[in-house]
């Protein structure tokens, strides 16, 4: 177990060689109180208990090829060999992540002179005794062509004293080529034997380790114990086992330690609420991120684990708008002005908002943040509002003061300094952008009049494309999309902020996504899932209108 302190490095050892010490009993006291980690790397088969309890909440827990129950518990997995059947997915997998040998030219028909034979450093299931007593009892192969890697705890001396039994190798990877045949179990030593080229059948300690071999299509000899069977018939065709699987062994190769060092701006925080969250929480994985959903308030929020380039840029308006809807933001101009006067009509015939006009007797507030190039503030301005904008893209803040010479504030909201009162705040497809979402909840809450509308729109991870391929939308969901929201936390998380919900309008019907059926190419078909969609509340979209009922404290 290494710890990789900020500004040390420490490792952790401790013997587990005692049968008769429970793993699960070990108490872990080493790790040093006063000391900060940046990550903590365990790589056990399954870890103890008490080492997850002992180090969770100290650093950025990272598993290695974790197969144990523990394995929910730690922020980061990284399976390096294949695994199957695990019920939490890992990270990222890959045996590029191996410092694999080089490979030597296979040839066929090639004569076993040297033999390995490697279970690992402790052989706790005595695989490497089972296979010598096979050996010493069916004849096979003559015993100064073998040598035995590991600490083994049986008796080396009822075998040949020919037999080269070496305790460790510092660097079997380095000298396996010079075999012509290995025994193993399926693990490093076997795809170390595969990049290398050299031969090497699978006797496992378990039917799961079988099931793997299997999955990868290398020749195994039983479990447990070798069946004297399936050695002949590979001794007899000579079969390239295990040579011909090519699409385990990548091209290039990253370093381990490189790769977990990568890792960046893992803050387990909720945004809504701030409260911290735990690998408990972790609702799916990504090589780059996870999905939290948070125990207290409810959202799903992500984590990344890389820098994330700043996607506001002219750009965004332009050729990454038309890559996505086939026309720029200008050219779509038009269209997304029309979308505001639903939206707009909600609004207008808030009670709360037609009190407040009377009280004002003049043309109410409104501030659209995340205005773009002003399609909203100009229908806004149609029905009678008097509208102001936020923008974090300076061309569309110099575009919409130019053009149409609405007032605009140049920056992100948070960073706004304003005291002054709206009494209707939009948030366009913005909310889910925002890091620290509480702090822009209470300032939405600050800068809105008692009694105002707040508006935003926001993708539902409880619409169609969620529900149907749950993974895919969570896989696909913009790495600048902090918050995923649903119509059903909407209200519990805005309560907190002194908000009461009075309308959501389910958007973004797709009855295409609901399965691939022809039905939906009539139009017939197609206005039937249309109502079912709306009937259940299936879009992939909603709009959240919400009325300020008090001020926030926090």
């Amino acid at each position: 177990i290494v710890y990789i302190p900020l500004k040390q490095i420490s490792v952790l050892h401790k013997d587990i060689l005692n049968e008769n010490i429970e793993r699960d009993d070990l108490i872990f006291n080493q790790l040093p109180e006063n000391l900060s980690y940046k990550f903590i790397i365990v790589d056990y088969r399954e870890s103890p208990v008490s080492l997850v309890n002992t180090l969770e909440g100290k650093g950025f827990l990272v598993g290695i090829d974790e197969g144990g129950n523990q394995r929910r518990r730690f922020d980061y997995l990284i399976d390096i060999l294949p695994s199957k059947g695990y019920p939490v997915k890992a990270n990222y997998s890959s045996v590029g992540l191996m410092n694999l040998p080089e490979r030597r030219v296979y040839q066929n028909n090639v004569k076993f002179k040297k033999i390995l034979v490697s279970f690992g450093g402790e052989d706790y299931s005595l695989l490497s005794k089972n296979l010598l007593d096979f050996f010493k009892i069916n004849g096979y192969f003559n015993t100064s062509e073998l040598t035995v890697v590991g600490k083994n705890s049986f008796d080396r001396s009822v075998y040949n004293n020919s037999i080269s039994f070496i305790d460790s190798i510092d660097n079997l990877k380095s000298i396996i080529y010079e075999f012509d045949l290995v025994f193993t179990s399926f693990g490093f030593t076997a795809f170390e034997s595969l990049a290398a080229g050299v031969p090497f059948l699978l006797l496992n300690p378990s039917f799961y380790h079988y099931q793997l071999s299997k999955e990868c299509k290398f020749v195994e000899i039983g479990v447990a114990k070798p069946v004297k069977s399936k050695l002949e018939r590979f001794l007899q065709k000579g079969e390239e086992f295990g040579i011909l699987q090519k699409k385990y062994i990548p091209e290039t190769y990253t370093n381990l330690g490189d790769f977990i060092l990568a890792l960046k701006n893992f803050e387990k925080v909720c945004p809504a609420c701030h409260c911290k969250g735990s690998p408990d929480n972790i609702i799916y994985r990504f090589r780059n991120r996870n999905f939290y959903k948070c125990q207290e308030c409810g959202i799903i929020y992500q984590v990344y684990f890389k820098q994330i380039k700043n996607s506001y840029r002219k750009d965004y308006f332009f050729d990454d708008y038309k890559n996505q809807y086939g026309r720029t933001y200008l050219e779509d101009f038009k269209n997304i002005q029309q979308l505001a006067v639903p939206r707009l009509k909600i609004i207008s015939k808030s009670k709360s908002l037609k009190k407040l006009k009377k009280q004002s007797r003049s043309d109410l507030e409104l501030l659209d943040v995340g205005c773009a190039y002003g399609p909203f503030l100009i229908e806004a301005k149609n029905i009678g509002f008097k509208p102001t904008g936020v923008e974090i893209i300076s061309d569309a803040v110099k575009y919409v003061r130019s053009k149409f010479g609405f007032s605009i504030y140049s920056g992100s909201f948070e960073n706004i300094d304003s005291e002054k009162k709206y009494d209707t705040i939009t948030m366009w497809y913005v909310i889910e952008h925002f890091a620290d979402l509480k702090l822009v909840l209470t300032k939405v809450n600050m800068q809105l009049n008692l009694g105002g509308i707040f508006a935003f729109a926001t993708p539902n991870s409880a619409g169609i494309s969620a529900l149907r391929h749950k993974n895919s939308f969570f896989k696909n969901s913009p790495v600048d999309h902090i918050t995923v929201w649903n119509p059903k936390i909407s209200n519990k998380i805005l309560n907190r902020f002194g908000f009461k919900i009075r309308k959501i309008r389910i958007t973004g019907h797709h009855p295409e996504r609901f399965a691939s059926n022809p039905l939906f190419k009539t139009k017939l078909g197609y206005s039937l899932f249309i109502i079912i969609s709306k009937i259940f509340g299936l879009g992939d979209t909603f709009e959240i209108y919400a009325e300020k009922m008090k001020e926030f404290n926090d």
